[in-house]
């Protein structure tokens, strides 16, 4: 065991002062008790904002002519380069396009092996980044693999689509919270006209057992599309400055669509009623990967499909989910999953799993099985928050997709909730609704706080009835789900009992509004997290947000039934590896949290690693 020296112990001193002294100061809060709530203090009585009637309910779709959605490089440049999280930090998948999609009757598939799916990247910037020959600028090259994919309809009067080559190449062995630079393409082509420019991204923090460390923030959109709406909250998220973008499906509404493209539609069904089966006018997911190009380029985006992207084609619509399966690269493989429908992964201290409700839920099937494995799998000392996302929510008090999954609900709530799930976030709804924790819909302590963030702007417009509502409860033919069953219920117990709608607003809705706009999460600890909803006009006032809260973790008192790694396992000492209480890198210490007592305790923890520090510089878990 190692001495420190007479200066070193006073350092440490020191610094230990004048954190405990940082820290308290941040964790005091008004005798008031004014400030950002926290869920502790909920269950909240449920409040709604009426739809601003100075606002649009909706906007038209952004021509492809815009100069925001004409590719960004010459041909054979790469266009529509995207960034994907691996499971963990030191992997990420790099996605792009080249060639020139067609649209028109008989086409000629382009051949995805006649070009190099190639990245090349380091740690540093190439001094001649626009030079032909790459080899020895960068460190590091990976090689991964090109499909194309078609959209046929063998109907009279249809177009077909067949894309450009879409390539997934996946970066390994980098380190954690690192700049890494990058080229991506095909770099045989004479001059480097095959290669994009320089971008660059920051991977991901690690998940480690020692001391978890979490993304900067996590924004969170659904059901965006490429309206004038749509861009407003793209730019207002990008302002907001992500290190991880999730979107909760639904992207870029190509099936409100003609086959032949022209003006879209609110509704397709009211537009075209005499269309032989739901089109699509697969361009508009080219436009809408361009204009997500400067955000996605170097930011990591994680998306799950919606029924936007089922996308029926071929004789009676019996395949789908064609641009999706082949346009997005997501961990399926390195989660276990091996499909693209659901998958998990790492980003810190958080793990996400995204689940799919348009293939099977059930328990006796795939999805519910690598689902009951995932949770089992988790170490909550290095994952502490476990956050789940999918496309439809299963509490919703709108009058649009009431009850519309129940379905899923009853078939995997239960083990959701066995596990601890801390957040659950889906779209679908075209609004903004937070619901108290709750649990078979019953308020619970220990349920998952609901969140519906499905605003983002697309074309069909914001949700602006309730169930609750006078003459809005959708009746029993309502509300289908375009894949999975029917499991419309009426209430067995509370106000609404015997009732297949409540009359108020319903307990478990803590609050909403119809507004675009879209999420952040900034987790701070392993017991704290700040969500914040930015409404898109908000962007141009003074800083007003939404809504916000702090999701509060008490995993003393909501017992969890998941797996721990061993500290053997995990090169730590017999009791365990020491946390810290905050994360340097969050915005949202501040306000973090509002009992004074809580000084002492954080004050505690912060003396114990400083002792660790100075007398077990041996711990193989030590950061110091």
């Amino acid at each position: 065991m190692a001495s420190p020296t007479a200066a070193g112990d006073l350092r440490f001193l020191l610094v230990g002062v004048l954190v405990v002294m940082v820290v308290g100061s941040r964790l005091v809060r008004r005798a008031d008790g004014g400030g950002i709530p926290t869920t502790l203090e909920g269950p909240f009585a449920p409040a709604t904002l009426a739809f601003d009637r100075a606002l649009r309910q909706g906007s038209d779709d952004v021509p492809l002519t815009d100069p925001r959605l004409a590719p960004r490089a010459r041909p054979p440049a790469p266009e529509q380069i995207a960034l994907a999280a691996s499971s963990d930090a030191t992997s990420v998948w790099v996605s792009w396009i080249t060639g020139a999609a067609q649209v028109g009757s008989h086409l000629t598939p382009l051949d995805p092996s006649a070009v190099r799916s190639e990245v090349w990247y380091g740690e540093s910037p190439s001094p001649t980044a626009s030079a032909g020959d790459i080899s020895g600028h960068y460190p590091h090259v990976e090689r991964g693999k090109a499909e194309v994919y078609s959209q046929l309809y063998p109907y009279p009067g249809l177009l077909n689509y067949t894309s450009g080559v879409i390539h997934h190449v996946r970066l390994r062995g980098l380190r954690p919270v690192t700049r890494y630079y990058y080229r991506c393409g095909d770099s045989s082509v004479h001059g480097g006209a095959g290669l994009s420019d320089e971008l660059s991204f920051e991977t991901l923090p690690s998940s480690s057992s020692c001391s978890a460390a979490y993304p900067r923030r996590v924004a969170v959109v659904g059901d965006l599309g490429l309206t004038g709406n749509s861009t407003s909250t793209v730019e207002h998220l990008a302002r907001n400055d992500p290190s991880l973008v999730v979107v909760v499906g639904d992207m870029a509404y190509a099936n409100q669509y003609r086959t032949t493209g022209g003006r879209g539609a609110p509704c397709f069904s009211c537009s075209f009623p005499d269309a032989p089966l739901r089109e699509s006018y697969q361009p508009r997911w080219d436009g809408w990967g361009r204009f997500m190009e400067p955000l996605t380029s170097r930011i990591p985006m994680m998306v799950i499909e919606g029924n936007h992207e089922i996308e029926p084609q071929g004789q009676g619509g019996v395949v789908t989910f064609a641009s999706y399966m082949s346009r997005f690269a997501v961990p399926s493989e390195e989660s276990g999953s091996n499909t693209k429908f659901y998958y998990s992964f790492n980003a810190g201290g958080i793990h996400f799993i995204m689940l799919g409700a348009y293939v099977d839920y059930n328990r006796t099937g795939a999805q519910y099985s690598w689902l009951e494995k995932d949770l089992r799998k988790i170490d909550r000392r290095a994952t502490p928050w476990v956050v789940a996302a999918w496309h439809p929510p299963w509490y919703n008090s709108y009058s649009s997709h009431y009850q519309e999954f129940e379905c899923m609900r009853q078939a995997m709530e239960g083990l959701l909730y066995q596990h601890g799930v801390d957040i659950v976030l889906s779209g679908h709804v075209h609004a903004y609704e937070r619901m108290n924790r709750v649990f078979n819909y019953t308020l619970d302590p220990c349920g998952p706080v609901y969140i519906t963030i499905g605003d983002g702007g697309n074309i069909e417009k914001i949700d602006i009835d309730h169930a609750d509502d006078p003459g809005k409860c959708p009746g029993p033919g309502d509300n289908h789900p375009e894949i999975g069953g029917v499991c419309h219920l009426n209430f067995t117990s509370g106000p609404a009992k015997g009732k297949f709608c409540w009359e108020k607003q319903p307990d478990w809705s803590a609050f909403r509004e119809s507004s675009f706009g879209h999420g952040i999460l900034e987790v701070v600890n392993s017991t704290y997290a700040l969500w914040t909803w930015h409404r898109n006009q908000d962007a141009y006032g003074d800083d007003s947000v939404g809504d916000q809260i702090y999701v509060v973790r008490q995993p003393d008192k909501c017992l969890l039934q998941t797996t721990r790694a061993s500290s053997d396992k995990n090169n730590c000492p017999s009791q365990g590896c020491p946390s810290l209480v905050s994360n340097s890198g969050s915005g949202a210490q501040k306000d973090m949290i509002r009992s004074g007592h809580l000084i002492w305790n954080a004050s505690l923890v912060i003396w114990m690693i400083l002792i660790s520090t100075v007398f077990l510089k041996g711990n193989p878990c030590s950061n110091f």
